[in-house]
């Protein structure tokens, strides 16, 4: 019989160290971020404690458990419907008026948590004492103290989830509240024990929540005739309430949670006067999120980490690019000459190859990314850019999605859930697809360099960020003069946590987070589509081109040397490679799609590509690695795929191909995360509609333009 795992789960505010304390005691590699909504769904690990085992739960951070948004929501349904052996309510130790609101809820809920006090060292260094005894107390709860980044006080932790047997209930718990709001809870709550409902929360708890509005609640109370009676005897009494007082049972019930906070807070902290000064952060928040040099400061950090990326990065792509060439002679002399030798060289190589050289470029994005969120900078990006988010209709929360969408598109879509307005969660997903995601670096990197060596890492920069960034804000506009109209804007209220020094071993756990999706995709689906790419590509044979260009470059090459003989043959060979795989499926194929992308300069194996990038885009990169490897293998001085794509891209027609890579619709894992997050198949159709529409217009219109005005 299996054994019985016992449940823990971890509740706390964003920016508390929670989901690194769940990394320390499970050893799980769950990305950690120095700002809020990183943690969107349920996160489980298992650790054994003297030989038993423990399933801990990481759930997404919350301030409080309201319901109002996603995490709210996830974290409270969690809580009543799982009920954990043990809730581990995490604190930040700096911040403990604050925290204790969600704690107070907690309770209210019935819940007798384990109070963590996290990032203690930051307590002590800021001069605060805490009187833990006195606190244990007040609150009826045991309190420890840890330091999530270095392990300190898991320990403590470990030993109360031993003593645990199960979960722990309190007696009914509120806050002091306002008389007139103790009455009508009074009422409500006799109302509920009269009643003959089936509820299995406590009675205490579904007062307050009726009284909150809490429409959950109020849909789960409702279901049968007597509760959709006691709903609306509650809302008349709502109305009493807020005829007496001038406000909402709501928001009376909310100071009164507050006030709790702050009498326990006053009784059980001090803070020395010496060191009761301005935080280090608040000096570099005064420029940092300054209303004026906030922005350029920004633009900087994300200018030089591209081109660090591209400057850096170069080295090691080089060496690995020799390394591939080494691996493609090595086969092409152990494996015997026939379609086996073509197929590892030229299809597995020469595919996998190309993806494979762009790596280094892509750790060096993903690692400057983590460095951003460790610290905290990536929540002051979204502070800075909260007008203007505002001024292009969308929520300042939208920004997070945005920016994570420069690592993958997938998390950026799910980060959307943090979004309370339906309406913004579905703008905002419609949008985060524009930004450029790490996948599709290497084919910016791969044309930047091939045909604008001297500004490569410009280049990368403009369609990484400038470009993306620019087409997520027009859009914006557009959407909100036309099919988002008229929707009401929710104020932005986020948290500036303070700026931490990231440890070594947490940015190298999230740039191999980030970096390890990329790894696996070049290890099987670019490989499996490279090799599918090949046969396509080789396959079937026309036997007649074939006799015909080899009955011609025999001719020339049995005639007595003469000038220009090595470029004809050289033409004749190119000439039957191109005309063979036209006669493929692989050709055939690109030939039907060809007058769709000649309008942007680009000829039927960049129509293949693109197709290919449906997949995954770094597929784009394989697939050219394959199809142009045929002029590789009978140019020795061309020896790299760059070289080759100068021989059929202009700068004009790259800028526009790299315009419809950009746009375009994104890989089919993110196209499935779209559309399970929109939940709705006109959305999901207009997404994948209005994307392909918008990279065919823009592609088009630059290449044609900049035709007219005599680039090309």
């Amino acid at each position: 019989m299996a054994e019985i795992k016992k449940k823990v789960a971890l509740v706390g505010n964003p920016n508390c160290g929670k989901t690194t304390l769940f990394n320390v005691i499970t050893g799980a590699h769950q990305h950690v971020g120095n700002w809020g909504g990183v943690t969107v769904d349920i996160t489980e690990g298992d650790c054994k404690v003297h030989g038993k085992l423990y399933t801990f739960v990481d759930l997404p951070g919350t301030y409080s458990l309201s319901a109002f948004s996603m995490e709210e929501k996830v974290a409270r349904d969690y809580i009543i419907e799982e009920k954990p052996d043990l809730v581990v309510n995490v604190v930040d130790g700096t911040n403990l008026e604050r925290s204790l609101y969600l704690t107070v809820q907690l309770m209210e809920l019935g819940v007798r948590p384990l109070l963590v006090i996290n990032m203690w060292d930051e307590v002590l260094q800021k001069g605060y004492h805490i009187d833990l005894v006195r606190l244990s107390e007040l609150l009826g709860i045991q309190v420890v103290t840890a330091v999530g980044k270095t392990g300190k006080g898991i320990d403590k932790i470990l030993a109360e989830v031993e003593l645990r047997d199960g979960f722990e209930e309190l007696k009914p718990f509120s806050p002091h509240l306002l008389q007139e709001v103790a009455d009508a809870f009074q009422e409500v709550k006799d109302s509920l024990c009269s009643c003959a409902l089936d509820h299995k929360h406590l009675p205490e708890w579904i007062a307050i929540k009726l009284l909150e509005n809490d429409c959950t609640v109020i849909d789960s109370v409702g279901r049968c005739q007597e509760g959709r009676e006691l709903c609306d005897r509650v809302q008349e009494i709502i109305k009493s309430v807020e005829r007496i007082t001038g406000d909402e049972p709501e928001a009376l019930i909310s100071e009164a949670r507050y006030g709790w906070a702050t009498g326990i807070t006053r009784e059980t902290v001090t803070r020395d006067s010496v060191k009761n000064r301005v935080d280090i952060s608040d000096y570099v928040d005064a420029i940092l999120t300054h209303k004026v040099w906030a922005y350029p400061f920004f633009i900087f950090f994300l200018w030089a980490l591209f081109q660090l990326t591209f400057t850096v990065g170069s080295i090691p792509q080089e060496w690995i690019g020799k390394l591939f060439e080494l691996l493609g002679m090595g086969a092409a002399s152990i494996i015997p000459e026939g379609w086996f030798q073509d197929l590892v060289v030229d299809g597995v190589i020469a595919g996998v190859g190309g993806v494979a050289g762009f790596l280094p470029n892509i750790l060096i994005l993903f690692f400057g990314i983590s460095i951003m969120e460790d610290t905290g900078y990536m929540a002051r990006a979204a502070f800075i850019m909260d007008k203007f988010m505002h001024k292009i209709g969308l929520h300042g929360k939208s920004f997070i999605p945005m920016i994570m969408g420069l690592g993958c598109t997938v998390p950026a879509v799910m980060a959307a859930r943090t979004l309370e307005s339906p309406r913004d969660r579905i703008k905002t997903i419609l949008l985060t697809p524009l930004i450029s995601c790490g996948a599709r670096t290497p084919v910016f990197v791969l044309f930047a360099g091939a045909l604008f060596p001297d500004h490569a890492g410009n280049v990368v920069f403009l369609f990484n960020v400038v470009f993306g960034f620019s087409a997520f804000a027009i859009m914006a506009v557009v959407f909100r003069h036309t099919i988002f109209k008229n929707v009401e804007e929710i104020p932005f209220v986020m948290e500036l946590p303070p700026y931490r020094l990231p440890t070594g071993k947490s940015v190298m756990i999230h740039m191999w987070h980030k970096a390890e999706h990329y790894i696996v995709k070049m290890g099987t689906v670019v490989l499996f589509f490279s090799v599918l790419l090949w046969f396509a590509g080789e396959y079937p044979k026309n036997k007649e081109v074939e006799s015909s260009y080899s009955k011609k470059i025999e001719h020339i090459s049995a005639l007595p040397s003469f000038e220009g003989q090595a470029d004809s043959l050289r033409s004749l060979r190119l000439l039957k490679a191109s005309e063979l795989q036209k006669n493929t499926v692989l050709g055939k194929i690109g030939t039907v799609l060809e007058p769709a992308v000649r309008p942007f300069g680009t000829d039927w194996k960049g129509a293949v590509s693109l197709v290919t990038g449906f997949v995954a885009k770094e597929v784009v990169v394989g697939s050219m690695g394959v199809l142009y490897a045929v002029d590789e293998t009978e140019d020795e001085e061309s020896s790299s795929l760059q070289n080759e794509l100068k021989k059929h891209f202009t700068p004009l027609s790259a800028i526009a191909f790299l315009f419809f890579v950009l746009l375009y619709t994104p890989c089919i894992v993110a196209l499935t995360t779209i559309v399970k997050e929109l939940n709705n198949w006109k959305w999901s159709v207009f997404s994948v509609t209005y994307q392909l529409a918008l990279a065919w217009g823009v592609a088009t219109a630059v290449y044609q333009i900049g035709r007219l005005l005599g680039f090309e």
